[in-house]
């Protein structure tokens, strides 16, 4: 059974319940009296440097002593300011350096993925619960965004990114091939039909994102030349764009194996066997930077599931 660990009582001990009343007066000395300065002061503590006063005098008052000497354009510590302030300065940096160590522990558990929202959706969440169960002591946070910028590592170990090469100057493991290829909805088969060839698609409404080049690429690839006149929608977010398709409002480039479970269901349709698969997910960090021990565990987590569900990709 474990024992809780409670601070005995002990008589003479010098630390009355009134002294602890006046704590924080007593930090705020600390602080004043390190700067000599109550402007300094009151911007570590992110107050005015009138309430830094009033602490200072307030305490002064319950000493019955003063402890700056307020000259001109600058400030002293009195005899009696000095001894406290001697007295008070290690055991006040110990607290801190006590906090900063429990915190540092705290975060030691921690690490943060960013990831593309489709990925999340289709691949990385209905997995989460078998990491947890491997991983109880790391506690993993995601930020979902569909674009990385360099600033996102501040705030992120790691980064989930979709194309055909990894970003530069990043180091990087393929994770998963996305496999990019025309899927369609049962709906909007059974209301115009399922195409037969990849002209076909000119009687379709395409679903594309910022630019046409996925789109531009597998047409190319299918040995269609002239693609102008198609009608087809601008979606940047990848998972409206899925939204839109599943309601039948057009044909959307898809990661087909993503889609494998929703296209073996018969819910979605991928009509032709004509795939970009270049196209991938890759994890990548910034080259040159140390992982901690978490992060090569989530690694090894990500590939080895990427693995088992047969999508992981070489590059």
């Amino acid at each position: 059974m474990r024992r809780l660990w409670r601070p005995g009582r002990k008589r003479g001990n010098g630390m009355a319940a009134g002294n602890l009343m006046h704590l924080n007066g007593l930090r705020v000395f600390t602080i004043a009296a390190t700067h000599l300065n109550f402007v300094l002061a009151a911007k570590e503590l992110n107050v005015s440097p009138s309430a830094v006063s009033h602490q200072i005098r307030t305490l002064e008052e319950y000493l019955g002593t003063k402890l700056f000497l307020r000259e001109a354009r600058q400030l002293a510590l009195t005899q009696e300011g000095a001894h406290l302030y001697q007295r008070l300065s290690g055991p006040f940096r110990d607290i801190g350096s006590a906090i900063e160590q429990i915190r540092q522990q705290s975060n030691s558990r921690q690490v943060t993925l960013i990831c593309r929202p489709f990925f999340s959706s289709f691949w990385l969440a209905s997995r989460l619960q078998s990491f947890w169960a491997e991983h109880p002591r790391i506690s993993l946070n995601l930020i979902h965004q569909n674009f990385l910028a360099p600033h996102d590592f501040d705030r992120a170990e790691l980064a989930v990114v979709w194309g055909k090469t990894p970003l530069d100057s990043m180091s990087y493991v393929p994770l998963v091939v996305g496999g990019l290829s025309p899927i369609m909805h049962v709906s909007l088969a059974g209301r115009m039909g399922v195409p037969q060839t990849p002209e076909d698609l000119r009687n379709f409404t395409l679903l594309h994102e910022e630019n046409r080049l996925g789109w531009t690429e597998w047409f190319e690839y299918a040995g269609v030349s002239k693609t102008e006149g198609m009608q087809s929608y601008l979606i940047d977010d990848t998972n409206v764009r899925y939204q839109s398709m599943i309601s039948g409002q057009g044909i959307m480039l898809g990661a087909a194996r993503l889609l494998r479970p929703q296209i073996e269901s018969g819910e979605l349709i991928q009509p032709f066997d004509i795939v970009l698969s270049d196209y991938r997910y890759w994890l990548v960090w910034p080259e040159g930077r140390a992982l901690s021990t978490r992060c090569r565990q989530l690694i090894d987590w990500l590939q080895k599931e990427a693995a088992m569900t047969g999508v992981r990709g070489a590059p």
